[in-house]
């Protein structure tokens, strides 16, 4: 309440005491003012109080910002709501721990030598959902996104492709859970450009019970491109080395400043990758060339692809995204930006990327 209220409240008692009292005698005159006073004050102490309640709200406020800025960190924006954990649950699976073996909430067992950066965590069992994230590898947003396409796809069959794949835990995480679900028709695609990576991924696939006799499974090493054609990408000499991009030639220096050697690899269209019918859940991880490759390509994700999860390298390429896959009439259910921090001597906006961002998409014409 500001003064002006106060004085609006006040206003017909000073109107009836300067007036009509004054006519009164000298004890009616006196019982006047007191009550008058006793008004004024209780309103101007009315007004301190809401002031400081006004006050100590607001620092509050402040307070609560800056405990979650410091607890999520560079998640703060995360991409994930407080149901989720619902859903995370009713897939969770509580392992033992195995020596060497980092094994999540939903019991996916992962070689620390995979994560040479958390070799502390071997011999783990994380039994917390990966809220805001799984303290390893990836956030909540892309759990988020591979057990809501579970639930959207046919109660019998789960078909996904994991491009940029390295070595493959979204191939890996979608087959086992889709196959605990009861589902029979099960077929996973992994596409990875690394020669290295793409080695690793049978020995993941096999220590979570996945093989080519249990359920479909193709692996390609190469690179998802905007039309058939030969690449180059940064030679890869252990698990540890993550984050290169294909280019279309040999360069000296990559997009966030290191030397590197590279190697050809084999481009392919999304239309040559996937199989017949629909696929229920594409996933996308390809360090900037996410725009390029998928605007190319929107046709044959409007008709084939029910759901897409695509992890995002700059403000610059969500924009493009959000701008892209909106006009093209698919549904966001999801979403995180980018966290970066500008390095004016990289030419390149994708190289100030310190945490990618997702998407998550649904395709309404895929009921």
């Amino acid at each position: 309440m500001t003064f002006d209220a106060i004085h609006r409240q006040l206003k017909p008692s000073i109107g009836l005491f300067c007036g009509k009292v004054s006519r009164r005698n000298v004890s009616q005159r006196k019982v006047m003012a007191i009550n008058f006073n006793v008004r004024r004050e209780n309103m101007f102490n009315f007004l301190k109080l809401s002031s400081k309640k006004a006050q100590a709200s607001s620092d509050t406020r402040l307070q609560q910002a800056r405990k979650a800025r410091a607890t999520l960190g560079d998640d703060f924006f995360g991409g994930w709501e407080e149901q989720d954990a619902a859903l995370f649950a009713k897939y969770s699976a509580p392992s033992a721990p195995q020596q060497g073996k980092i094994i999540d909430y939903f019991g996916i067992r992962t070689s620390a030598d995979l994560h040479p950066w958390a070799s502390h965590m071997a011999g783990t069992v994380n039994a917390s959902p990966p809220i805001p994230d799984d303290q390893l590898r990836a956030e909540a947003i892309e759990y988020f996104a591979t057990l809501d396409a579970l639930e959207r796809a046919p109660a019998g069959s789960f078909t996904v492709a994991e491009f940029g794949a390295s070595y493959a835990p979204w191939t890996c995480f979608s087959a086992v859970i889709a196959a605990r679900s009861g589902r029979k028709d099960i077929s996973v695609t992994a596409v990875e450009a690394s020669k290295y990576l793409f080695s690793l991924i049978d020995g993941h696939l096999a220590e979570n019970g996945i093989s080519k006799d249990s359920i479909h499974v193709n692996l390609i090493n190469g690179a998802v491109a905007s039309e058939e054609c030969t690449l180059y990408f940064p030679k890869v000499a252990n698990a540890g080395e993550n984050g290169g991009r294909t280019e279309t030639h040999m360069v000296d220096v990559d997009y966030v400043g290191r030397a590197v050697d590279h190697e050809e690899v084999r481009g392919y269209r999304i239309a040559d990758l996937l199989p017949q019918g629909v696929t229920d859940l594409v996933h996308v991880d390809i360090q900037g060339m996410e725009h390029i490759v998928l605007s190319s390509s929107m046709d044959v994700l409007n008709r084939q692809v029910r759901c897409i999860f695509i992890g995002t390298h700059s403000r610059k390429i969500e924009g493009e995204l959000l701008e892209l896959f909106h006009n093209n009439g698919w549904k966001l259910v999801r979403e995180r930006p980018t966290a970066f921090h500008y390095v004016q001597d990289r030419q390149e906006i994708t190289g100030w990327t310190t945490r990618d961002g997702g998407q998550y998409w649904v395709n309404p014409r895929i009921a």
